[in-house]
Formats: C-alpha cells, sequence, structure tokens
C-alpha cells in the first residue's frame, strides 16, 4: 500500500472509532451529559438551591451548562462563576423565563467536534513519535549502491 493511503486510512479509522465511541458504541455522550447534570444538581442542593434546574445543551452537545429557576443577580452571578469551576463546564447560561435562550458568552464547539480534534492529535503525535522512533520507511525495491 502507498504511504498516503495508509495515512488516509488511518486518518478515517480514527474519525469512526471516535464517532463510534461518542455516540452508539461509547455512550460517552450520554455518560458526559448524566455526570455533568448530576454534579450540578449535587453542587445547587449543597448550596441549598433546590429550586434551580441543570441542564447540558444537547442540540448540539456543548461543553455549556443552562440553569432554569428563580433567582436574584447575586445567586445568578455566583452560581454561575461557581458551576464554571467544574472541570466538565465551560459556560454557564440563565434561562430567562419569558425570552428566547441567547447566549451571551463565547460559542462553543460541539462535543463530538471537540473528541475528534482529540483524537486526530492523539494519532498525529502517535506519527511523529514513529518518525522520530524509527525514521523515514525506506523504498524496498530502490537498490542504493
Amino acid at each position: 500500500m502507498k504511504p498516503r493511503l495508509v495515512l488516509l486510512l488511518g486518518i478515517a479509522l480514527v474519525v469512526v472509532a471516535t464517532a463510534l465511541w461518542h455516540g452508539p458504541a461509547g455512550q460517552a455522550a450520554a455518560r458526559y451529559t448524566f455526570e455533568t447534570e448530576e454534579l450540578a444538581r449535587r453542587n445547587l442542593d449543597y448550596y441549598e438551591m433546590p429550586h434551580i434546574t441543570p441542564f447540558v445543551e444537547r442540540e448540539p452537545l456543548t461543553r455549556r451548562l443552562w440553569l432554569a429557576g428563580e433567582a436574584n443577580d447575586f445567586q445568578r452571578e455566583e452560581l454561575a462563576r461557581i458551576l464554571s469551576g467544574l472541570p466538565q463546564v465551560e459556560d454557564v447560561q440563565w434561562i430567562v423565563p419569558d425570552g428566547p435562550r441567547v447566549v451571551e458568552g463565547t460559542p462553543l464547539l460541539p462535543l463530538v467536534i471537540e473528541v475528534e480534534l482529540a483524537g486526530l492529535a492523539a494519532f498525529g503525535a502517535g506519527l511523529l513519535i514513529a518518525f522520530f522512533l524509527f525514521g523515514r520507511p525506506r523504498d524496498p525495491y530502490r537498490f542504493e549502491i
């Protein structure tokens, strides 16, 4: 096989494997959603805010946590600060009861894209390590004198 074809085949396998792991085969997206909402719920229970409902943005799945419920301005700011400190949460937004969902922060990549990029970065790092450990592959049909 030609080296380019092997490289493209490796990239395709990484993309397919990470998509399967994220979705139907590994259920990573479902686990991420459950664990993030559960951890946010535990934090809210610790701060005695049971009337606040946390949920992860799902269309598309991102690292944004939405909060719904009654709170004053101080509580909104502090809960957003506290919950944005969770390692799997990038942004925290509040839902306004009578308004549309407006995101005031920076746009986030969908989680499946983040997973694909991480998989491709690991594949590239593996290629670089193999190149520096074993050198450039030689053509077995080329004869040098």
